[in-house]
C-alpha cells in the first residue's frame, strides 16, 4: 500500500472519529511523525464467553477495560439461551453502559464456527450443531453480532490487545484449558482458519485410543486429559467415561474448582499434587505435537491450572 493510500485511509478514520491525532514523535532527521490512537474511552463493545459450566457476559470499551462482569450458568436450549442472552444484555447496558455507544457483541463459543455465515457447526459441550445464535441475537438486541470459536478468539485478543514484546510475536499458539481445550494458531500475522473454518481443533487430537470418553463423543482426545473437569476427576476418582452429560455438568457446576484444588497441592494434598502433575504431563505431550506441527515462536498458554506452574 502506497504512502498517499495510506494518507487518504487515515483521514477517513479521522473524520470518523474513530482515530485521533496525538502527539509529535521525535526524530534524528526528517519530518516529525504524529501518532494515532484509536478511540477507545466512548465506544463500549459485549464480549460473551459461553462455556460448559458458566456463561461469562463482560461490557468494556475499545481498549478491553471491563466496565460490568456477569456470571450465570450456561443455558443449553437454544432459544431460551438467546432470549436470556439478549435480556441481559439490554440490562448490563441500561445499568452500566452510560459511559459510551455499544457498537456491538461478540460470542465465544468451544466449538467450530463458520467465520463466514456465524453458524456454530459443531459445540459438542452444549449439544449445538448448525445452530445460528448470530442473527437471532442481532435481531433481539438491535446489535450487530459476531461468532467466534473460543480459541482463535482469544488469538485475536492477544494480536489486537497486547503491548510490547508480545504484540510484535507474528506466529504464535494460544491455549485456553477451561472446561475444554480452545486453540488458536497465528502465522506470520496472520490467523489461521483452514478450508472449512475449523483448523486448530488440537484438543480433540487423541492421546489415546483407549483414554477417557470426551464430551465430544470421541475416546482419548487430549481435553479429556486436560481440560479442568479432567483434573478435577483424577482427584475426586471420577470415570469420565461412566458419567452423563448432566453428570458432568453437575460436577462442573460443584464450588470446588481448580484454583481450590492447587491451594491444597501448596498446601501439602499429596493426592492433589499427583492430579496436577498428572494435568502438567498431558500438557506437555500435548504442546509437543504442536510444536512439531506448527512450530511456532512461542506459545501462549492460560486457564486456571496455570497457577500450578511452580509446583
Amino acid at each position: 500500500m502506497t504512502r498517499g493510500a495510506v494518507s487518504v485511509l487515515v483521514q477517513e478514520l479521522i473524520a470518523q472519529g474513530l482515530i485521533y491525532e496525538g502527539a509529535t514523535g521525535e526524530v534524528a532527521r526528517g519530518r516529525k511523525p504524529t501518532f494515532l490512537h484509536i478511540r477507545t474511552h466512548d465506544r463500549l463493545a459485549i464480549a460473551v464467553d459461553v462455556r460448559f459450566s458458566k456463561t461469562f457476559l463482560m461490557l468494556s470499551d475499545f481498549s478491553g477495560r471491563q466496565l460490568a462482569l456477569e456470571t450465570y450458568d450456561t443455558i443449553f436450549n437454544v432459544p431460551q439461551f438467546v432470549k436470556d442472552l439478549a435480556a441481559r444484555i439490554r440490562r448490563i447496558l441500561k445499568t452500566r453502559g452510560i459511559e459510551g455507544d455499544c457498537e456491538g457483541v461478540g460470542v465465544a463459543v468451544p466449538g467450530m464456527v463458520d467465520h463466514r455465515t456465524g453458524r456454530i457447526l459443531n459445540a459438542p459441550t452444549l449439544g449445538w450443531r448448525d445452530v445460528d445464535v448470530r442473527d437471532p441475537l442481532a435481531a433481539a438486541t438491535g446489535l450487530p453480532v459476531q461468532v467466534e470459536n473460543s480459541g482463535r478468539a482469544c488469538s485475536l485478543a492477544h494480536m489486537w490487545l497486547e503491548r510490547g514484546e508480545a504484540a510484535s510475536t507474528q506466529s504464535f499458539v494460544y491455549i485456553s484449558v477451561s472446561d475444554g481445550v480452545g486453540v488458536g494458531v497465528v502465522v506470520n500475522g496472520e490467523l489461521v482458519r483452514g478450508h472449512d473454518h475449523i483448523a486448530g481443533e488440537f484438543g480433540h487430537m487423541p492421546l489415546s485410543l483407549d483414554g477417557p470418553r470426551c464430551m465430544c463423543g470421541m475416546t482419548g482426545c487430549w481435553e479429556a486429559y486436560v481440560s479442568n473437569l479432567a483434573t478435577l476427576s483424577r482427584y475426586f476418582g471420577w470415570n469420565l467415561s461412566k458419567l452423563s452429560p448432566k453428570s458432568l455438568r453437575d460436577a462442573e457446576r460443584k464450588t470446588f474448582s481448580v484454583p481450590d484444588l492447587v491451594a491444597r497441592a501448596r498446601g501439602g494434598d499429596a493426592k492433589a499434587n499427583t492430579a496436577i502433575q498428572s494435568t502438567a504431563r498431558f500438557l506437555g505431550l500435548g504442546l509437543a505435537t504442536i510444536v512439531n506441527v506448527v512450530n511456532p515462536d512461542c506459545i501462549y498458554l492460560a486457564g486456571e491450572i496455570t497457577s500450578a506452574w511452580d509446583l
